[in-house]
């Protein structure tokens, strides 16, 4: 893999997982119910201690692994359209209502079926902030607690390594653009590193002030910084290695 001082800084803590098997499936929907559930208190927790919805059957599941600790610490999904019903809104179109700044039309340029939603990121709480950013779900990206301080110092954010591996997924399977419901602080985050999320709606309340988020695959692709450039391709080459060993099996 080609290198680069912020992948091969990721690489060396961390590795992302494409949750395709059962077992996966359950560690993330288990690190879903610790971060919403029991932390944060977004949903009511459940006997099974698991949080999963009717959105997981039609998304696609990242997990990141900790290398040093050997543990899971976040998880992020996919939502993509549904593929007997396409015209079912997705879930941030239901958040934002009319304020909404999207019309998916009934033509091919704007059909669900080209775009997804990036949804239920989480983060454990010991790899979010520590100072006024532990109420967040995804740590607030700037930096993250770990038990070893230097990590903490080098990596900007655990939630940038989500959303890279995440729309690296999107872009396995040919999507079109990814929308997404974030704290307009985590967007512009984000565009530090070449991830221009567009906002298309207004601000609502929901966990927190929230605004929807669109990124196409053009713009992505034309404002990448090289660094990030070099990251996203070698989670790409990850997901894709693992994927080809699976089928090898």
């Amino acid at each position: 893999m080609t290198e680069s001082p912020l992948a091969t800084l990721f690489e060396r803590y961390f590795s992302v997982v494409h949750a395709n098997t059962a077992n996966l499936l359950e560690k993330v929907y288990q690190l879903r119910h610790q971060v919403y559930c029991e932390e944060l208190g977004y949903e009511q927790q459940r006997a099974s201690q698991l949080e999963h919805d009717d959105y997981d059957k039609r998304s696609i599941h990242c997990l990141l692994f900790h290398r040093s600790s050997q543990t899971y610490v976040g998880c992020v999904r996919l939502i993509l359209a549904d593929s007997q019903k396409p015209e079912v809104p997705l879930p941030f179109e239901h958040a934002c209502g009319e304020s909404l700044e999207w019309d998916f039309a009934s033509s091919a340029a704007t059909s669900r079926r080209k775009y997804g939603e990036i949804s239920r990121l989480a983060i454990t709480a010991n790899f979010r902030r520590r100072r006024g950013e532990a109420s967040v779900a995804d740590g607030g990206s700037d930096s993250f607690e770990a038990s070893a301080e230097n990590e903490r110092r080098l990596f900007p954010s655990v939630a940038l390594g989500l959303y890279f591996a995440i729309t690296a997924m999107g872009l396995n399977q040919g999507l079109e653009g990814v929308f997404a419901m974030m704290e307009p602080r985590l967007a512009r985050q984000l565009r530090r590193f070449g991830l221009l999320f567009q906002q298309v709606g207004a601000e609502v309340k929901h966990r927190g002030i929230r605004a929807p988020f669109f990124i196409s695959r053009d713009k992505l692709f034309n404002n990448f910084k090289p660094d990030c450039r070099v990251l996203l391709d070698n989670i790409q080459q990850q997901l894709n290695l693992a994927s080809q060993q699976v089928q090898c099996k």
